[in-house]
């Protein structure tokens, strides 16, 4: 059977516990808005080079075909 003061020091140990998966949380957290962020740019570089590739492919269809 546990006594008073071994039920408070595992309280105190939980306690201690549950503090340290606030701070891994708010890390991963963090982590994640920084990853989608990241994402987010690289999904806007491409867009932008498509774009740019298809333009230029465009542009030279269009010279092409002018010249055929």
């Amino acid at each position: 059977m546990l006594t008073v003061k071994a039920n408070l020091e595992r309280i105190v140990g939980l306690e201690d516990d549950v503090k340290d998966l606030d701070v891994r949380v708010a890390r991963l957290e963090t982590s994640m808005i920084d990853l989608l962020a990241r994402i987010d740019i690289i999904i806007r570089m491409s867009r932008a080079t498509v774009v740019i590739v298809a333009a230029t492919l465009g542009i030279d269809l269009g010279i092409e075909g002018g010249m055929i």
